[in-house]
């Protein structure tokens, strides 16, 4: 056994805002007695620790010892004989600690855990401590990344993690969009000696460092050198201004109490205007920060209270999106009051398990909450219970790629209809072109679960797949997503003999469907044989054409995207074009 282990530094924040009986929320200062009640209330029981460790830090330790049944037993237990090893054990065991650094001159509480300890950690943790220890370390231009963990601000790509085959620096893995949540970057020998504090005999090359929530360098390390490191991290942080800026959104702070609390009573009218049966121009989507472990789970547990009656759902797949959530409280109770409905909202679980039903993500349900919501011309993210300012470099540069793209691809399209927004429906749109020449309409059919488009519409030269969508919103992202699936199966039609484009035909032309919708689209189907539908698509070049109302009460064109708020809109299109052209497949919009 070895005294030494490559241990993560996390920082625990200096204070929390809490709610108070469900609804009142009060800032919380987190010291050590805090800690000791928190952990306490987790199962951690406080352990006797030596003399003397040190005249920094105060150090405390918590241990926890936790037994859980085995899942896979009882299957198992059909297969094997009665008597067999693999049967023996029913229970399994895991210990865990937390050690805690408190320095006794700054009053700054430093933590390492081990086991599932980390856990308990979340929400009580700086979300960036690692990433800022290495912005004062890096530069752009180092070759110095070895991997990356990124979650996508906007995009149809929630999150990814990249390994390199060569050492890659930041400017190179540049990814319009994207959010570091970690980097494994290389550090050399001369800052493990100069600002680390090892030995010259410790150190033959140089290591990695692991920056995320916590700050690790991957060398086994004792006691000892812990200290030396934590010590050295508080002063980098203090004394050092970074030398890169890793993501390019500003991370709002203390300072900004009284904007935050706009942004969450934003999203609150949200959540509300949702369970009321309104429409809202933002999505919340579900996910928590740790997004691989989450989506990687075997079930998931969503826990609520409604009417003092506790609420279990189990799911074998991930809540995604509060829709879901929400939908599943109207069920229990349609009339719930504001004030109690962001209350329920604010206590609620969310937790995810692997196959042996071992915990791997808990957090609160608002933790996972991970949106955009623009307020007073600023858009602004919550990612990881965390707030970020869009920088206007950025937004700057989405609108300058959108603009262009529209002013070069508009569509000309004759679509005459007007669109009576929103006391008629996208279908009843829709259905206004069945028996215009030369539109067909294929609005909610969906073969191989595929909608290829809403209109259809051809001329002598092209066939123009319409994409129908009100509002240019948070939306965006799943229609974008719906376009290049649409395009990309339609690109495979024409190497495997139009069969995708055959079944397109038969999902109307046998449409049991008896609404005056369906069964007028059928008939003007019906018009034109089978044959000469797959004609157009073989003697045509594809465009796909997205057809966007602006619902918007001010006046404006799509052409002055810079006068429209949402962020993942753009990015969506900005996206979508970048991937149609990697299709090499013609892409318009149109402005109903």
């Amino acid at each position: 056994m070895s005294e030494k282990l490559q241990i993560g530094i996390y920082k625990i924040k200096d204070e929390l805002i809490e709610l108070k009986n469900g609804i009142r929320p009060k800032k919380v200062i987190v010291n050590i007695q805090y800690l000791q009640k928190l952990f306490k209330e987790k199962g951690y029981k406080q352990q006797s620790t030596q003399a003397n460790l040190s005249n920094a830090y105060e150090v405390y330790l918590f241990f926890k010892k936790n037994s859980s049944g085995i899942r896979w037993k009882e299957f198992i237990g059909n297969i094997a004989e009665s008597q067999a090893a693999i049967l023996k054990s029913k229970i399994t065991y895991n210990e865990s600690y937390i050690l805690v650094l408190n320095n006794v001159t700054s009053n700054k509480i430093y933590a390492t855990t081990g086991g599932f300890g980390h856990t308990v950690l979340q929400g009580i943790v700086e979300g960036d401590f690692g990433l800022e220890i290495l912005s004062r370390l890096l530069k752009a231009e180092d070759k110095t990344l070895r991997s990356t963990k990124e979650k996508n601000l906007t995009g149809g790509i929630l999150g990814e993690v990249k390994f390199f085959r060569n050492d890659y620096n930041l400017n190179e893995n540049e990814n319009f969009g994207n959010f570091y949540q970690e980097l494994q970057s290389s550090l050399d020998r001369s800052q493990l000696i100069k600002i680390f504090g090892f030995s010259q005999s410790e150190i033959d090359s140089g290591c990695l460092c692991v920056a995320k929530n916590s700050f690790m360098i991957k060398k086994s390390i004792d006691f000892q050198q812990l200290l030396g490191i934590v010590e050295k991290c508080e002063n980098l942080i203090e004394t050092v201004s970074p030398i890169v800026e890793i993501n390019g959104v500003k991370k709002l702070n203390k300072s900004h109490k009284g904007l935050i609390k706009d942004l969450e009573n934003e999203l609150d009218k949200s959540i509300f205007q949702y369970y009321d049966g309104n429409e809202s121009d933002i999505s919340i989507e579900i996910c928590h920060k740790d997004f691989d472990k989450y989506l990687h789970a075997d079930s998931f547990v969503l826990n609520y209270k409604v009417n003092n009656s506790n609420i279990t759902i189990e799911l074998d797949e991930p809540i995604n999106n509060m829709t879901q959530v929400i939908d599943d409280i109207k069920k229990h109770d349609a009339g719930i009051s504001r004030k109690k409905l962001l209350a329920l909202i604010s206590n609620s679980h969310i937790i995810s398990k692997d196959s042996n039903g071992q915990q791997i993500t808990e957090d609160l349900l608002k933790n996972h909450f991970y949106t955009e919501v623009n307020f007073e011309a600023n858009s602004y993210f919550l990612s990881d219970k965390e707030w970020f300012e869009i920088k206007a470099s950025f937004t700057k540069k989405l609108n300058e790629q959108c603009k262009d793209f529209i002013a070069e691809n508009k569509s000309i399209i004759p679509m005459n209809y007007s669109w009576n927004y929103p006391t008629e429906k996208e279908n009843e749109f829709n259905a206004k072109y069945i028996g215009e020449n030369n539109f067909l309409v294929f609005d909610t059919f969906t073969p191989e679960n595929i909608e290829a488009c809403d209109i259809l519409y051809w001329d002598s030269s092209n066939v123009y797949f319409i994409h129908v969508k009100a509002g240019f919103n948070n939306s965006m992202r799943d229609l974008s997503h719906q376009v290049y699936i649409a395009a990309r199966r339609l690109k495979e039609d024409a190497k495997t003999g139009y069969k995708f484009t055959g079944k397109l035909y038969d999902s109307v032309s046998n449409s049991k469907g008896t609404s005056s919708y369906k069964s007028a689209a059928k008939k003007e189907l019906k018009k034109i044989k089978k044959e000469k539908f797959i004609e157009l698509f073989k003697t045509r070049n594809p465009v796909f054409v997205l057809a966007v109302l602006d619902t918007a009460k001010t006046k404006r064109t799509i052409s002055e995207i810079d006068k429209f708020n949402s962020n993942i809109a753009k990015f969506s299109l900005y996206e979508l074009v970048k991937n149609m052209r990697k299709l090499a497949i013609d892409f318009e919009i149109l402005e109903l």
